[in-house]
């Protein structure tokens, strides 16, 4: 970018990224309720994506955790070679048993939390933002089903249009959506 103002003491105010200013200016017309719905509980589903999503970081750095433990355990020991129980027995043992039980149980607390998300209706941008957020982790990470928080965020989309220029946000017959 250009040359920055000088302050009102000589000091240069900080550099401003081009990329900074495209977001910002992209983001505030996108900040609006559907058209002809007010928001409900506006921050409701965006709080139970980011439950879910800081739920599926845990068990990510559990299992970066168990890996780590694994590896130590295969430069130090002959560990491939080991049975169940010796494999307990190694000094990393307990934290290795500790933290896949972990993982286990926070796996089924998320399968069983990631249910009531795919059936919630967005009411905001956010909302539709919050859903796609759990939709990309699931499509990279998890290799599942993300089509019902995919097809809600698609369903928003579709009827809602910018407040501040009136424009829809996607057109009807912009993209094709497979029926239910």
């Amino acid at each position: 970018m250009g040359q920055r103002q000088k302050a009102g003491d000589s000091t240069r105010l900080p550099a401003i990224s081009r990329r900074a200013v495209i977001g910002a200016t992209a983001a505030l017309p996108l900040a609006g309720p559907a058209r002809g719905l007010a928001p409900v509980g506006a921050a409701e589903i965006p709080a139970q994506c980011a439950n879910w999503i800081a739920l599926d970081l845990e068990i990510d750095r559990l299992a970066s955790r168990w890996s780590q433990l694994e590896t130590l355990a295969v430069r130090q020991f002959d560990y491939f070679r080991l049975t169940d129980a010796q494999i307990s027995a190694l000094p990393m043992g307990p934290e290795m048993d500790a933290t896949d039980a972990e993982c286990r149980r926070l796996g089924d607390v998320r399968e069983e939390a990631l249910k009531p998300l795919g059936k919630l209706t967005p009411q905001t941008i956010q909302d539709v933002s919050a859903q796609l957020a759990i939709a990309y982790r699931i499509l990279d990470f998890e290799r599942g089903d993300a089509w019902p928080f995919v097809r809600q965020a698609w369903t928003f989309l579709s009827r809602s249009y910018c407040p501040g220029c009136g424009a829809a946000y996607a057109p009807s017959g912009s993209l094709r959506v497979e029926p239910q």
